[in-house]
Parts: structure tokens; sequence; C-alpha cells
């Protein structure tokens, strides 16, 4: 991969970006109004139970199994180990400046966290559950995470190579797993759909915010 300046720091949005900050505005009123739809009992939840009993109804074992191991690989434990390589290596091939974009990725972690408590809504629960968990249900963890995680290292990419593969690349990574994480939370009943969309959009929030706070250092 062909890399740009040492020197030069991790990618940054172009200052006053106007579509860059109109998407992190869209996202903070997608994920406010999902909230406050759960808060309120809205019609989203009605539209949540639906979907979310819909495959909990229609599973198969092979789709099953697939999708259990994309959620393990997504498990907040295995998103920090591996930022925490990808910090080291960047590191050591960049500098330090250039690891501090995967900051966002456990700041997101910890916002989803807080979020969580503030929301307190209950997990999906179908006879037959697939996933049981302890913790609040919105925004998901696991949708967050891959977000900020592939986000993250989508702007990395494009901060150090012009190569048109490696961003190809980067590009089809963000695509591709997001909404295949996100997927596996709603079909394993971890998850209703708000929490996968609001989890994507809480992570996207923080990874445009991130690389705008960092762009002012």
């Amino acid at each position: 991969m062909a890399a740009s300046d040492p020197a030069t720091p991790a990618l940054r949005p172009a200052r006053g970006s106007p579509l860059l900050w109109a998407v992190a505005l869209l996202c903070l009123l997608l994920l406010a109004t999902l909230a406050g739809q759960v808060l309120l009992h809205g019609r989203v939840p009605g539209w949540d139970d639906a979907v979310s009993l819909h495959y909990a109804q229609h599973r198969a074992p092979a789709l099953t199994s697939f999708m259990l191991w994309v959620s393990r690989l997504h498990q907040t434990v295995v998103v920090l180990a591996v930022t925490a390589v990808l910090a080291l290596a960047i590191g050591l091939r960049f500098s330090r400046s250039a690891v501090r974009p995967l900051l966002i990725v456990p700041a997101g972690m910890l916002l989803n966290v807080v979020l969580k408590n503030l929301v307190q809504r209950p997990r999906p629960h179908w006879d037959h559950a697939l996933v049981s968990l302890p913790t609040w249900s919105f925004p998901s963890g696991h949708a967050l995470a891959a977000t900020v995680f592939y986000g993250t290292v989508c702007a990395l990419v494009f901060a150090h190579t012009r190569s048109r593969g490696w961003r190809a690349l980067a590009v089809l990574l963000v695509v591709v797993m997001v909404p295949l994480v996100c997927f596996s939370r709603v079909y394993l009943g971890a998850h209703y759909p708000s929490d996968v969309v609001a989890g994507v959009a809480e992570g996207t929030l923080c990874v445009l915010l991130g690389l705008g706070l960092l762009r002012q250092r």
C-alpha cells in the first residue's frame, strides 16, 4: 500500500465540508427520532415486533450458524483487540498521531453504553431465543462497533494511500460488513431493527465528529 508522508496526520474531513456535517446532523436527528419512538411507544416499536417475529419464525440452520459466526467476530472484546493491534501496526509504520482516529472506536463504544442505560429498552424476547443478553437493547452495540471500526479503517486507508484498489476494498468492507453485522443481530433476535439502525447512525456520527475534532488539533 503506497503510503503518504509519515508525518501527515490521519484522514480528516475537509474543513467546513457541508456534506459531511449535513450527514452528521441527519444521523443525530435519526438517532434522536428513534430514541423518542422507543421511549414514547410510537409506531416504530410495532414495526420492530413484526420484523423480529418474522425472523424468529423463519430461520435456517446454515444461515443461523453463519450469523452466529458474524456476530461473535464483532463482540466488543474482539473489536477492541483488533483495534489495538491495528493501532500498534499503524503507530510503527507511520506515527503516533496517525493512530489517534482509532480512539473513535472505544469512545463510540463508551457512548453506546451511556445511551443504552438512558433509554433502557429491553431486548426482544421470543421462544427458543438464539441470543440471550442481560444488557439493554437500544442502540445496538454490535452495529455501533462495526460502524466505528470499519468507518475509521476506511478513513485511515484514504489517508495513507491513493491506491484505487485499497480504497475500493475499504469502502467495500464498510458497505458489506456493517449491514451484515446489523442483519445478524436482528436475525438472531438480539436486537430490533430500530436498534441496529440507531447503532449505525450513532457510529456514523461518532466517526464524523471524531475526525472533525481531530481536524482542529
